[in-house]
């Protein structure tokens, strides 16, 4: 546990998990390495059928559990920011687990920034091998161009010029500016490197609960929006991927119309971001249409594939003539990559 902290650094962190009772202790460990007195550790059980409870029950008298009917994360979650008691807000998927001094790093940048909604950083994972692969948010977007954190936040200053470094820890950039704009065409966010200030964020600090997927890219889309972010270019938590159920797991070929859902409500409301940005915004938009029609191709589903693209305005010659064919067609021209291009 570490040192006391001021009232106003004070954190809450906000565990959300669901049948993971050989997973969640590894998260709740690493939260409470990192709490110091006035912090707490809030896990929210979201309807769980397995041990979870069980599995907790070394921890009960150094957490605030509850238990709710089964919503999904962003349900989970907001269960959790209800609960809070404290102006700083974490998030940790109980699959995850937290480096030393992520907390330490992370106040420290707020509490030099207040004019700051919130704080996120890199991460690193481990696969169900056991591989680890390190800094690993530039490769989370596939098939889109890299970015600069200078071209996307503004020039970067080092940690050290904001506070002291912690023992171990090598110095790094820190980014602060308006990520909103850039969010629109991808996730820049892993919720478990989040730590929000709740007087800031206001109503923004809200997971949609109508969503099976991008619950998360919408909430952090409308805090960016309410003012700007830090950006720690370090890692703060490790990501584990495994075989066991996940809070946000949806069929593939779902998500990219949930993502649609997704731009319209946010960037396609915003009459001032759309003054500025129509084409952008339009692009990828079309690009998801394009996907979407391309996953039902391959899956023999042409007359839905047609559907879709007719909402795209020019879409290629190869994608129509395949739409125009029967499904098991379609899908057999598709399986032996004849005349099919890819989405650009």
């Amino acid at each position: 546990m570490a040192g006391a902290v001021g009232e106003s650094e004070r954190v809450s962190v906000v565990i959300p998990t669901y049948n993971r009772a050989a997973l969640v202790g590894r998260a709740v460990r690493s939260a409470l390495a990192e709490t110091s007195p006035g912090d707490e550790v809030i896990v929210v059980d979201d309807g769980s059928t397995d041990d979870t409870e069980e599995a907790l029950a070394p921890y009960r008298d150094r957490i605030r559990y509850f238990r709710a009917r089964h919503g999904k994360a962003g349900a989970a979650r907001n269960h959790g920011v209800r609960e809070a008691r404290n102006g700083l807000v974490a998030f940790l998927d109980s699959d995850d687990e937290w480096m030393p001094d992520k907390l330490v790093l992370q106040r420290a940048a707020l509490a030099a920034r207040p004019d700051a909604v919130f704080c996120f950083s890199d991460f690193a994972v481990r696969d169900a091998s056991g591989a680890e692969h390190r800094r690993y948010l530039s490769r989370w977007n596939p098939g889109l161009p890299p970015w600069s954190w200078a071209e996307v936040l503004g020039p970067g200053v080092p940690f050290s010029s904001l506070a002291p470094l912690p023992p171990g820890r090598d110095d790094f950039p820190v980014y602060t500016g308006d990520l909103y704009p850039a969010q629109l065409d991808r996730l820049f966010v892993l919720t478990t490197t989040l730590l929000v200030r709740r007087s800031t964020a206001g109503s923004a600090l809200h997971f949609p609960e109508d969503l099976p997927y991008s619950e998360d890219w919408e909430c952090f889309a409308r805090l960016a929006r309410a003012g700007p972010v830090v950006y720690l270019d370090c890692e703060t938590a490790w990501q584990y991927d495994h075989g066991g159920p996940r809070m946000t797991d949806i069929a593939l070929e779902d998500r990219d119309a949930t993502q649609l859902r997704v731009l319209e409500r946010v960037w396609g409301r915003d009459g001032e971001f759309l003054a500025r940005h129509r084409k952008w915004y339009e692009s990828v938009v079309r690009r998801l249409h394009l996907r979407r029609a391309r996953s039902m191709i391959v899956r023999g589903r042409t007359a839905e594939a047609r559907a879709e693209l007719r909402l795209v305005g020019g879409a290629p010659l190869g994608y129509r003539l395949l739409a125009a064919l029967p499904g098991a067609v379609a899908r057999t021209l598709f399986a032996l990559r004849r005349g099919f291009r890819r989405t650009p």
